[in-house]
């Protein structure tokens, strides 16, 4: 009887333990795992890769993997996700995923958020902005459209990427200054086309500009007393919400708006997954970013960056994406193309 007894047990432990999966010991299944992290940047200075490296360095160090971020851009990033099988390899990105396809960036057959996994949601960026010179005859958004309706000979070109957060933010720009003073100021707003924010401030600096689209932890060092009048900044609105202790005014405060509604966006970084992938290869993940995430060191560490921790599950993260995506597909659906937006 102790024997059957003990059978049972052991049964009834291993039939536990298959029915919790991974999900409560990540370290079981990442354990010595090599995980490749394709992200939608090349550079390793801008906000994707900052994120995506402290997220899968600190994953690493606690579970004994090793999980190396590869910033091979945009393109390269998405196509490496819906092609390659299983876990060879899995995309850390930001809205730029669904916007690029709803913006025509990217093929939508080929790369729509149906055909890849969502998954766990690690950080979000409080600070996507626009910048423009200190010297500018504007500090605000607001300002720009009002001196914009009072020298109609004038144009402001504003420096931003095709194809993501920045297009969007410029996109509410124009479509405010349509609404609030006219199709003949408005298109007067014009979009210059480059990369980085260290070629977007170069652009600036050179005049080829008057204002660019950035992180305000990447520009924060030029808007700051003693910087040079030439390379000094000014913060002319937040994208997103107010960012406590700082004095830049946010887009809503400015009545910035689109069909009446006040424009707040904020760019959130998540992981992704090829179909393929393992559920107990999601339910690790997803247990590894919580505990991770909700660290005192990770919130400290990502906060240093200018950024913000934040903790979904691959399935809350889904929900709030595809929601997030309907409220920007109906935004896009009313913007002008943008290729008679660039000059």
């Amino acid at each position: 009887m102790k024997r059957a007894l003990c059978l049972t047990l052991a049964l009834a432990m291993v039939f536990s333990m298959a029915l919790c999966g991974w999900a409560a010991s990540p370290a079981d299944y990442l354990k010595g795992k090599t995980i490749r992290v394709v992200i939608g940047a090349t550079s390793v200075t801008g906000d994707t890769y900052l994120t995506a490296d402290l997220v899968t360095r600190m994953i690493s160090q606690k579970y004994g993997c090793n999980i190396k971020v590869d910033p091979i851009g945009a393109g390269r990033a998405l196509e490496e996700i819906v092609t390659t099988k299983g876990e060879g390899a899995i995309m850390m990105f930001h809205d730029m995923t669904y916007l690029g396809v709803l913006f025509g960036a990217y093929d939508e057959e080929d790369y729509r958020l149906e055909n890849m996994i969502v998954g766990p949601s690690y950080g979000y960026n409080p600070g996507d902005c626009f910048a423009a010179s200190a010297s500018a005859p504007y500090s605000t958004v607001a300002e720009m459209g009002k001196w914009m309706s009072e020298n109609p000979g004038k144009i402001v070109r504003l420096a931003v990427e095709a194809g993501g957060v920045s297009q969007l933010g410029f996109d509410a720009i124009y479509m405010w200054l349509e609404g609030a003073y006219g199709h003949d100021v408005a298109k007067n707003l014009k979009a210059f086309v480059t990369g980085s924010t260290a070629e977007k401030l170069q652009a600036l600096w050179d005049g080829n500009c008057q204002g660019i689209y950035a992180a305000a932890s990447t520009v924060q060092e030029y808007t700051l007393e003693g910087v040079e009048p030439q390379l000094r900044v000014n913060i002319i609105g937040l994208m997103g919400g107010k960012i406590e202790g700082k004095p830049w005014p946010t887009f809503s405060e400015q009545g910035i708006a689109i069909n009446g509604v006040p424009f707040v966006f904020s760019k959130e970084y998540s992981a992704f997954y090829n179909p393929s992938v393992s559920k107990e290869f999601i339910e690790a993940m997803d247990a590894a970013v919580q505990e991770v995430c909700t660290s005192p060191e990770y919130i400290q560490a990502i906060e240093a960056l200018g950024y913000k921790a934040q903790c979904l599950t691959s399935a809350e993260n889904a929900k709030h994406i595809y929601d997030k995506r309907a409220g920007m597909k109906e935004v896009i659906s009313h913007c002008p193309d943008f290729d008679d937006l660039v000059e």
